[in-house]
C-alpha cells in the first residue's frame, strides 16, 4: 500500500512540472494583535526539456 501512495504522489508531481503550477501564500507572524513578520511567498513549478 505505501509503495502504491508513493508511486501516485511522484505521478502527480510528474504531471504538475510537466504542465507547470502557481503556488502562493502568505505567512504572518504576530505578537498580541501586531503583525511582526509577513511573508508573501509565490513558487512557479515547470519543467525543461533539453
Amino acid at each position: 500500500m505505501a509503495d502504491a501512495a508513493v508511486e501516485s504522489v511522484a505521478d502527480l508531481l510528474d504531471r504538475v512540472v510537466h504542465r507547470g503550477a502557481v503556488v502562493t501564500g502568505d505567512v504572518i507572524i504576530s505578537l498580541a494583535g501586531i503583525d511582526l513578520v509577513r511573508l508573501d511567498l509565490r513558487l512557479l513549478l515547470l519543467g525543461l526539456e533539453g
